[in-house]
């Protein structure tokens, strides 16, 4: 797998834009387009302050993904991904109560789902 592949898939993954990282790290967004078509590696500087912005080592945009994540994988995590933002609210409502009431409710949850 190209950087720019793994630069995508990072994308999708923390839910960012092209034109949002293009932004944030200071380059045209066709340059993302050109990258995936050319199959090509940008400059080192640029490389650098995508790795910056998207919050991950450098290594981690230029290693060969391929073997280790499947787009079945992939799809699973976006589902869990949209899953847990949709229960977002309710897991921050859960963090606040007193711990009393966390294992009442959790309680509630478990004897619904058997």
């Amino acid at each position: 797998m190209s950087f720019w592949n793994n630069v995508e898939q990072e994308c999708r993954y923390k839910g960012i834009s092209r034109k949002e990282l293009a932004a944030a790290a200071h380059f045209s967004v066709n340059t993302i387009s050109t990258g995936l078509k050319r199959n090509g590696m940008p400059a080192a500087d640029l490389a650098l302050r995508i790795s910056k912005v998207l919050g991950i080592p450098l290594e981690n945009l230029l290693e060969d993904r391929e073997s280790t994540v499947s787009k079945e994988n992939i799809s699973d995590i976006q589902e869990k991904q949209k899953m847990l933002l949709r229960y977002l609210p309710y897991i921050e409502k859960l963090e606040h109560m007193p711990s009393e009431r966390t294992k009442a409710v959790l309680t509630i949850i478990d004897c619904i789902g058997t």
